[in-house]
């Protein structure tokens, strides 16, 4: 894709997006001083089994050299892109002056500027500015559950709230309190979280009794606490209802606005062990697909424990990555994430995602583009647990703003260029074509939406607080 700097264009130029074109009616538009600014995207040409959407059944293994498989999310990409210009979108998601320079930055081609995590950080920052309550709710772990059902026809997406509790409410304490000993009693495996926490703080993970406890956190509080697993339960969901972390401050201001509570709800199945060599920090989790969405199309998705191992597809195929390749494209480990689950996913782990795409897919994409599209969203990261036998897939939280640190700067570029490109083609202030090589249009335009040659190898920071 071409992609000139849009401020040299005029902002209130306006634009077309248009279908396939070659390199001089590209030439021909960047002359026209009607229009913006001209993407230029290169057709896909790899054969992947029916192609980036093509048929066959999910849940293929991939092993693609990096450039083809970086092919295969252009070509997603471009649906989403696609489309966004006829999208319903709900206002509070329509870009105003600020995010429209982050936009412009994003696809400018000047700098290490197009990273999704900093698009990410940017916009949590707005949201400090603009204080929009629109969409409180996708940051509230209790009213997303009730809302994503009615999204979704009255259908329970999530796993079941078995209780949940209010700061200062004591009557719903207490009977949260009773229901939880009930559980406890029974054996049965519970998840105790604050619902209005974010980034896995204060969350509890209680196996039935007998087991060890599957978080660290889980155990800290077990091991200080005398009266056995049932005290240790109670005394958990009063840390999660009084709980709170520094890293929730530099998130963005609707999560600021959930009310303090408490939501108890039922153990997944635990795919991931917690790593033998990661000390403390090691922990158990559920095997939990990332899928993200943009204009209500699914563009793929990562592992929450082993992000940099693999990738899901559009079309649900598992495209596993060459370390190697991605070192040379500016990936760096993360160590905090080894250290919690280890370097590489269980083969079982592998295993059980393979199968449950293979059976699921359909309905994990289906539900994921239904629910963006329903609540009106740019952007969307359903997080979706999978393996228990018990349960079947379920949506373990809803994510606006997610954060992109844990993905590869690849993948972190490709993302951001492609969000900031659908809402500036929608918005009129792009136009977007097609051409035959990424290189040919950089060298005659001195532009290009997918990063090409250095843009495309530096290393990308992040942290939240840099840019609040």
């Amino acid at each position: 894709e071409l992609v000139g700097p849009l401020g040299r264009y005029g902002r209130s130029r306006s634009c077309r997006v248009i279908g396939p074109a070659d390199l001089a009616t590209a030439e021909a538009l960047l002359g026209d001083p009607f229009s913006a600014a001209v993407l230029c995207a290169v057709p896909l040409r790899i054969g992947v089994g029916g192609g980036a959407s093509g048929s066959g059944s999910p849940g293929r293994l991939l092993h693609l050299p990096l450039e083809d498989a970086l092919a295969v999310l252009e070509a997603d990409l471009l649906e989403a892109l696609q489309a966004a210009q006829h999208y319903a979108l709900d206002e509070a998601c329509v870009p105003n002056e600020f995010l429209l320079e982050l936009l412009e930055a994003a696809v400018s081609n000047v700098g290490n500027r197009d990273g999704w995590d900093e698009m990410m950080c940017r916009r949590i920052a707005d949201t400090w500015r603009t204080r929009d309550p629109t969409n409180i709710w996708l940051d509230d772990k209790l009213l997303q559950v009730g809302r994503a059902a009615e999204l979704c026809g009255g259908e329970e997406l999530h796993l079941p709230i078995f209780g949940h509790a209010a700061y200062g409410d004591a009557p719903a304490l207490a009977a949260l309190h009773a229901d939880v000993r009930v559980r406890v009693g029974r054996g049965e495996g519970l998840v105790v979280k604050p619902r209005h926490g974010a980034n896995s703080r204060h969350v509890f993970l209680w196996p039935p009794k007998g087991d060890r406890p599957a978080s660290a956190a889980a155990a800290e509080v077990e091991a200080a606490t005398e009266g056995g697993r049932e005290e240790a339960v109670l005394e958990s969901v009063k840390r999660a209802l009084k709980g709170w972390d520094d890293s929730w401050d530099r998130e963005c201001w609707q999560l600021s606005q959930v009310p303090r509570g408490v939501v108890v709800q039922p153990l997944y199945a635990i795919a991931v062990s917690a790593c033998e060599s990661g000390g403390p920090r090691s922990r158990a989790a559920p095997l939990e697909l990332k899928v993200q969405v943009l204009f209500g199309e699914v563009v793929g998705g990562t592992l929450n424990t082993h992000p940099a191992d693999l990738w899901v597809t559009r079309r649900g195929d598992v495209q596993v990555w060459n370390q190697e390749d991605l070192l040379a494209r500016g990936h760096t480990r993360c160590r905090k994430i080894d250290k919690c689950y280890g370097k590489h996913i269980p083969a079982a782990a592998l295993q059980t995602l393979v199968r449950v795409l293979q059976a699921h897919w359909p309905l994990i994409r289906g539900t994921s583009e239904r629910l963006t599209r329903g609540a009106q969203l740019d952007e969307l990261r359903v997080d979706w647990l999978l393996g228990d036998d018990r349960w079947g897939p379920r949506i373990g939280e809803l994510t606006y703003m997610g954060a992109g640190s844990r993905m590869s700067p690849p993948l972190s570029r490709r993302l951001s260029r492609a969000y900031a490109a659908a809402h500036l083609s929608r918005l009129g202030r792009l136009a977007v074509v097609q051409a035959d090589c990424a290189e040919e249009v950089l060298a005659a335009t001195g532009s290009s939406l997918w990063p090409v040659g250095v843009l495309d190898r530096a290393r990308q920071g992040h942290g939240r607080g840099q840019f609040a």
